[in-house]
């Protein structure tokens, strides 16, 4: 299996690049690890409120559209987080230096770019699982000048230069 660098299969860089390691991954499944450190972004009081694993899991997702884009030397294209269904948590934040495991599955994809995954996420006593309704659009140009960027940068000009965690 060839391993993948995260920052090759995701738009995103900085600190809003969430997922550290792909783990593992198959065809219509990936599982990805995120380390929860006192100065990872959304953290506060020495906890990560459990709501943002999801979008751990999107960019689990987007993870295993990257390497269906690596694969194919097609450009990685930015994807977008319709909403969730059936979430359920069994505790509402995780404390930090745990690692949340990933898993996605993917349920359909259709042709014009809607999908859902199923997805689950363990960080020690916590569980999470849900559905992700998604849309990743269909290619349309095969040039990476296409290419979108989401950075820190970008996200500061957008709500002003408040800290994060």
């Amino acid at each position: 299996m060839t391993e993948y660098d995260i920052k090759d299969l995701l738009p995103h860089s900085g600190q809003m690049l969430l997922i550290d390691r792909v783990v593992d991954w198959g065809d219509d499944w990936l599982v990805a690890e995120v380390d929860i450190q006192a100065d990872s972004l959304f953290v506060e009081g020495g906890y990560l409120d459990a709501l943002v694993v999801i979008e751990y899991m999107a960019q689990t997702v987007a993870a295993l559209a990257g390497i269906r884009a690596k694969n194919s030397d097609r450009p990685i294209q930015i994807g977008m987080l319709l909403g969730t269904r059936k979430y359920a948590c069994s505790h509402d934040r995780i404390a930090i230096n745990t690692t949340v495991k990933v898993h996605v599955k993917e349920l359909f994809v259709e042709e014009n770019g809607l999908g859902v995954f199923s997805c689950e996420a363990t960080a020690g006593e916590v569980h999470l699982n849900c559905q992700l309704n998604v849309y990743h659009p269909p290619e349309t140009q095969s040039n990476n000048d296409d290419a979108v960027d989401i950075n820190e940068h970008e996200l500061e000009q957008e709500h002003g230069d408040n800290e994060h965690g």
